[in-house]
């Protein structure tokens, strides 16, 4: 394979999952929304592979939305390819990029994770490809690594790097209304109008290709009118019912059941993220009304063609989400009596912590509407309050206060 050298930004958090996976007897499965860097991400661990002394013989790149690549022919064409190549008694690394647009590729991936000094790697920009037959073979044998768009921290080590003078308000501000799309985030820097059309062709993609020709789909308005409507309700409670009926009553037609399906199939694409509500005294899901969040908000700037920072509440929320799925933490939305926390994060080990997020708490009402919630919950589990307000991390009966820009470059 031959690696040509880019300029890519760095991922330091996903490249170390890889390396601390590297040479386990498991398939590493890099899933995520298109163009979020799952290609950019196996790119870059190539290079460092054969930066620290791998052969690049040793490593075999393949990216099946390529025609060229898809060519070679089916499942046994390409697996007499790949077999083919393969150095005897030394590691291989196999990397299969949007493997899911192979036909009966679950078998591929199959066949070469059983044979020996086989490393395997592979991609997909749907979550359909880990259901089904998939699931059921490779069963505790792959590990699946959900790859998001860059996170505060890198987004703020590349701005700063191009525009040193700019502060970190500024930033948050870019970061809120722009997103992190890696390659939309280096458009910009040259032109916006040509990075919108960008993002606008990635967004169109992921609906035609991943949604209606998977599924089917041939009421298209319909399903552009629900795509609006929650780019529009990021951080509001909405269900299929509810839907529906505001769609109605604005003279769409579209029942709960169809509704479900379209908010499924935005989710298996990995466009937005459903967000269950939790009881936190019971603890418990409860079955009615969620919340979503968008996977980027570049997405919802280029559909709605309006400056998101009109919501800049429910965008920082969005934000503060996507940043807490990044530390690996399982999140809900926290209910307690008539009162809601913002999310309830849960990581592996089951250890659990609070989160209620505000643009600002100046107002002393404000501050204690936006505590409230946090204080009536009566136990030691640690409690965060993230706003913009630049103070000196003062605590409320327990429940800190944070700058959110510092508490995402700290990773606290």
């Amino acid at each position: 394979m031959e690696m040509q050298h880019q300029c890519f930004i760095e991922r330091k958090q996903y490249m170390q999952q890889l390396r601390d996976l590297k040479d386990q007897n498991i398939i590493k499965v890099i899933s995520g929304v298109r163009r979020c860097g799952k290609s950019t991400l196996l790119m870059m661990f190539s290079e460092e592979l054969i930066n620290n002394g791998v052969d690049a013989k040793q490593i075999q790149f393949y990216n099946f939305e390529d025609l060229d690549t898809l060519s070679i022919g089916d499942i046994f064409q390409i697996h007499t390819h790949i077999k083919e190549r393969l150095v005897a008694d030394k590691p291989n690394y196999i990397f299969l990029d949007e493997i899911q647009n192979v036909k009966d590729f679950q078998r591929l991936i199959d066949s070469l994770y059983i044979k020996p000094n086989v490393d395997v790697y592979i991609t997909g920009s749907n979550a359909y490809m880990l259901s089904g037959e998939l699931a059921t073979l490779l069963t505790g044998r792959y590990v699946e690594i959900n790859l998001l768009p860059l996170q505060f921290t890198e987004y703020y080590n590349f701005i700063i790097s191009k525009s040193p003078n700019l502060s970190k308000n500024e930033i948050l501000a870019n970061f809120i209304h722009f997103g992190g799309m890696p390659e939309y985030i280096k458009q910009l820097s040259i032109n916006e109008k040509q990075a919108d059309l960008f993002a606008q062709s990635i967004l169109k993609t992921i609906i035609e290709k991943d949604i209606f020709q998977r599924l089917n789909i041939t009421n298209k308005h319909d399903f552009n009118k629900i795509v609006d409507f929650i780019f529009d309700s990021v951080g509001s409670y909405v269900s299929p019912r509810s839907i529906s009926d505001t769609l109605r009553s604005n003279g769409t037609v579209v029942d709960k059941e169809t509704v479900a399906k379209y908010l499924d199939a935005l989710c298996e694409a990995y466009l937005i993220y459903k967000v269950p509500r939790f009881e936190i005294k019971g603890k418990g899901l409860l079955q009615t009304l969620n919340k979503y969040y968008v996977v980027d908000p570049c997405f919802a700037k280029v559909r709605l063609k309006k400056a998101v920072l009109k919501d800049r509440s429910h965008w920082l929320e969005n934000m503060v989400y996507l940043e807490l799925l990044r530390r690996n933490k399982e999140v809900f939305i926290g209910k307690r009596l008539n009162m809601e926390v913002d999310f309830v994060a849960v990581d592996y080990n089951d250890y659990t912590s609070y989160y209620q997020v505000a643009w600002t708490t100046e107002n002393p009402e404000t501050l204690e509407r936006e505590l409230a919630s946090l204080k009536a919950i009566k136990d030691s589990t640690p409690k965060y309050l993230l706003t913009t307000d630049v103070d000196f991390n003062p605590v409320y009966d327990g429940i800190r206060k944070l700058n959110v820009i510092d508490w995402m470059l700290k990773n606290e």
